[in-house]
């Protein structure tokens, strides 16, 4: 029987938690209380070999585990999903890296194979659109992918949700989008599944975050000690890069906390019943990503 292994790169944990959670609804269980050594080869290999390598006297405490380390793991009959939070669409290097890794482990011509039989190695890309569009996401990944495997031809990852296989990797890319299918993000899709059948609910919250939001306010006060002395000043930010308001996460977050008080908005999409079976299933958008996935077992 072929075992397929998918390390699937999303920008953040909300991807993790809610690809989680439609694969779920697909008959996917968690394998997160697996040990290292019960993963298949090579799996088992490369994520000890992520813990060894890391030099974690170089990191600080944020940094430690951020995108080294799948969040969730998944398992289906032998079919493997790793899903990894990599910190933002951003963060080229680490999914190089990763894709790198698991490249080193097909053999070239002549060389000895490492690899198990009947054992498929997979890298799928999961990014939000975004005002980009679906078109620009898809070069990205495309250009993103050739700087590692170098014969990727032109007219791969061509549309949004296709895949193929290239020196030996099977390679994929879904771009998340809103109601228009070319621009958005993951919350255009996470809010309108929550709002379904709790309208009221969501109405409210909607209301509550426009009459209090102040957009002067989305600016974190800064303490400074003036040098020289024990003076503590405090004074609000002025950068852009300080500030991580989003709406639609907030409403996430507000109407989340009416059923799991003080969670992080993973756990909200992870286990709050605004997202039931029938929903997911019923939902054009997570078929889709069910179908992304359901390709790389075929």
């Amino acid at each position: 029987m072929l075992t397929q292994i998918i390390l699937a790169l999303c920008e953040g944990p909300h991807d993790v938690a809610f690809i989680s959670r439609v694969l779920k609804c697909n008959g996917f269980i968690s394998a997160d209380g697996t040990k290292i050594n019960q993963f298949p080869q090579p799996m088992n290999r490369v994520l000890l070999q992520q813990i060894q390598m890391t030099n974690v006297e170089d990191l600080n405490l944020q940094e430690f585990g951020n995108n080294s380390l799948p969040r969730r793991t998944l398992k289906k009959d032998d079919n493997y999903v790793f899903l990894f939070a990599m910190g933002g669409d951003g963060q080229k290097a680490p999914r190089k890296k990763i894709l790198g890794t698991l490249r080193s482990l097909i053999p070239e011509s002549g060389e000895i194979k490492s690899l198990p039989d009947n054992t498929q190695l997979s890298v799928a890309y999961l990014f939000d659109a975004d005002k980009k569009g679906v078109t620009a996401r898809l070069l990205e990944v495309q250009n993103e992918v050739r700087e590692v495997l170098t014969t990727l031809p032109d007219d791969a990852l061509a549309s949004n949700g296709s895949f193929g296989t290239y020196e030996g990797l099977k390679i994929g890319s879904f771009i998340f989008t809103g109601s228009d299918n070319n621009t958005g993000k993951l919350e255009d899709i996470i809010v309108p599944l929550m709002q379904t059948g709790n309208e009221e609910i969501f109405s409210k919250a909607e209301a509550y975050l426009n009459a209090h939001h102040d957009p002067n306010r989305i600016f974190p006060l800064k303490l400074t000690i003036t040098a020289g002395t024990s003076e503590i000043t405090e004074n609000r930010s002025a950068k852009k890069s300080d500030t991580d308001y989003d709406s639609k996460k907030s409403i996430i977050g507000i109407t989340g906390q009416l059923q799991r008080s003080g969670k992080p908005n993973t756990a909200y999409i992870s286990d709050a019943d605004y997202f039931t079976i029938a929903k997911i299933n019923g939902n054009s958008k997570c078929q889709g990503i069910t179908t992304f996935f359901d390709h790389y077992l075929q």
